[in-house]
């Protein structure tokens, strides 16, 4: 046996910790959703001081340029978030009602999908 200690997302409706298991991904959810919707409002002033900026002064394109650099990062942060935890949230859905067996993946999940997130 290996020593990794990670917490048990892929339960079954038997499983003693299945309650808190939910709790844990609806707060990550929420979490997501309120992160998102972040980043689109972010992305949005952006984009809006932007094309003041650019109708103001159609010299100065560094600022535009710079703007236009930040929206790039932030679809991708948001582009990545959903990538890692909407299929994990997914499969722990199917998993929970036995549409699938995820057990087997439990470890490609926490150790390649999950951290994903946590490097950008």
């Amino acid at each position: 046996n290996d020593g990794v200690c990670l917490f048990k997302y892929f339960v079954t409706s038997t499983d003693p910790q299945s309650g808190f298991t939910w709790v844990v991904l609806i707060v990550n959810f929420l979490c997501f959703i309120v992160i998102t919707i972040s980043y689109i409002m972010i992305n949005f002033k952006t984009l809006h001081s932007s094309r003041r900026i650019r109708d103001k002064s159609r010299a100065d394109d560094t600022l535009t340029r710079r703007n236009r650099s930040v929206q790039r990062k932030i679809t991708f942060i948001i582009i990545t978030d959903f990538l890692c935890w909407i299929p994990f949230i997914t499969t722990c859905l199917l998993h929970y009602y036995e549409v699938v067996d995820a057990s087997s993946w439990y470890s490609t999940f926490s150790i390649i999908i999950l951290p994903i997130n946590s490097v950008i």
